[in-house]
């Protein structure tokens, strides 16, 4: 497809046709295995205009797994057609059109590879996979899988595994992304394909033409705490601020960045306000010397806090919800540096929590003799000790502080107090269903 220049982005998106296709097969391999049942959805104009299903009579048997897990049977299909008998419509009807799959690497591959056998010209559309897409615009998602995606997107998908209605899932998912790139004004057709650096649901990127309005604009929308790094010449990184409550301190932040000339800001949400406090913490020595003192300097006079001298003795691991939904993460006090995280879901990650949880345990008794590792910027570390223990008592119900013998205990009930933290917080951004 030949890029073209649009006068707006939602002109751009009006344009563009999608097939979203899914298949439900026998098996994996297209070499030996069948299709048993087709379902697709055309979306133009940005809305769903049409659906089409077959069901496919594969001439071999369906293993028991796959009867299970798409609820089709032998009998379901012994009367339907021959995929022979309708390739050339299924082709037709996919047209010219982009194709969209939630698994393009194995829906299209199946599908040509079907069309080989059959001595047919194989697809030369262009493709689109959602399941791609989500991990370019939500990077730290652990699952990314149909059911999950439409269950925080709050997308009907009553049966998964049934070709025409994991279609039409895609298909809505889809739609919601093209709402989202109209937001962030998309402007070339390739930007769908690879939608990085811009396109991520979970930050915004001001230039100075937009000025600063515009980055005050985006803070006062904000209702949890997020970064704020501010760029100079060459992406040089002028400032990194944590700001627990964007709204509360506009005023400070309009003056603050009055002060600078910039080539970017950058507006990251961060879930809990001490993944913020890290990711300070990880990049504050990119900072040139003269504005590490600026950055400081803003930061004490914003967070009058008492000295927490003492943090990093009190308390081994700190886990809490993390920003996207269902997830979490946790912080090992054991080691403590910008790196000596976890993020994981819950309950599905349970085990490799705990063995996270365990190998810091032994590690920290075998290898570092009982004694703590702490990493932290000499020119934040007050300031940080300060934040971090001002966020824990603040808000005590989104954080669990567990010490090592809560660990090693072989009942393991720091599980329960973690499933019910989960169900209290699993979804507190409600993001990212709500985005940048």
């Amino acid at each position: 497809m030949s890029e073209k220049n649009y006068n707006t982005s939602g002109e751009l998106l009006q344009s563009l046709k999608f097939c979203v296709i899914d298949l439900e097969t026998t098996g994996g391999n297209p070499e030996t295995e069948k299709i048993i049942e087709i379902g697709m959805v055309k979306i133009e104009n940005r809305r769903i205009a049409e659906e089409r299903s077959f069901l496919i009579n594969p001439q071999k048997e369906i293993p028991d797994f796959v009867q299970k897990l798409t609820g089709i049977r032998r009998a379901d299909v012994e009367h339907s057609p021959r995929i022979e008998e309708v390739i050339d419509e299924i082709v037709a009807y996919i047209g010219s059109d982009i194709l969209v799959a939630h698994n393009t690497s194995f829906d299209i591959p199946f599908l040509n590879g079907v069309l080989k056998k059959l001595q047919r010209p194989t697809l030369d559309n262009k493709v689109i996979c959602t399941n791609i897409m989500t991990k370019y615009m939500i990077p730290d998602i652990m699952s990314s899988n149909l059911n999950y995606m439409s269950q925080i997107f709050g997308i009907a998908h009553s049966q998964a595994h049934r070709a025409i209605e994991d279609a039409r899932a895609t298909g809505m998912l889809l739609l919601k992304y093209l709402d989202i790139f109209e937001s962030k004004n998309i402007r070339k057709v390739n930007q769908l394909y690879y939608p990085r650096n811009k396109f991520e649901l979970d930050r915004a990127i001001i230039e100075p033409s937009e000025g600063i309005p515009k980055v005050l604009g985006v803070l006062e929308r904000i209702e949890q705490p997020c970064i704020l790094t501010i760029k100079g010449d060459n992406g040089v990184i002028l400032t990194i601020l944590p700001i627990k409550s964007p709204k509360v301190e506009l005023v400070h932040l309009e003056a603050y960045l009055a002060e600078f000339r910039w080539s970017q800001i950058h507006i990251r949400l961060c879930g809990p306000f001490i993944e913020g406090l890290f990711f300070m913490n990880a990049n504050f020595i990119k900072i040139p010397e003269v504005y590490r003192k600026k950055t400081v300097e803003y930061l004490k006079a914003r967070h009058v806090l008492p000295p927490a001298p003492r943090l990093i003795d009190e308390h081994d691991f700190v886990i809490t919800p993390h920003l996207i939904s269902g997830q979490f993460i946790v912080y090992s006090f054991l080691n403590f540096s910008p790196y000596s995280q976890l993020i994981f879901k819950f309950p599905s990650h349970k085990k490799k929590l705990h063995q996270f949880l365990a190998s810091q345990v032994s590690r920290f008794e075998q290898q570092q003799k009982s004694k703590k590792k702490v990493f932290i910027q000499n020119d934040i570390k007050d300031i940080f000790l300060a934040m971090f223990h001002h966020a824990l008592v603040s808000e005590p119900e989104i954080y669990l502080t567990l010490k090592n013998s809560d660990i090693k205990d072989d009942r393991k009930l720091y599980l329960n107090r973690l499933e019910a933290l989960a169900g209290d917080e699993a979804d507190r951004y409600e993001f990212p269903s709500k985005h940048l």
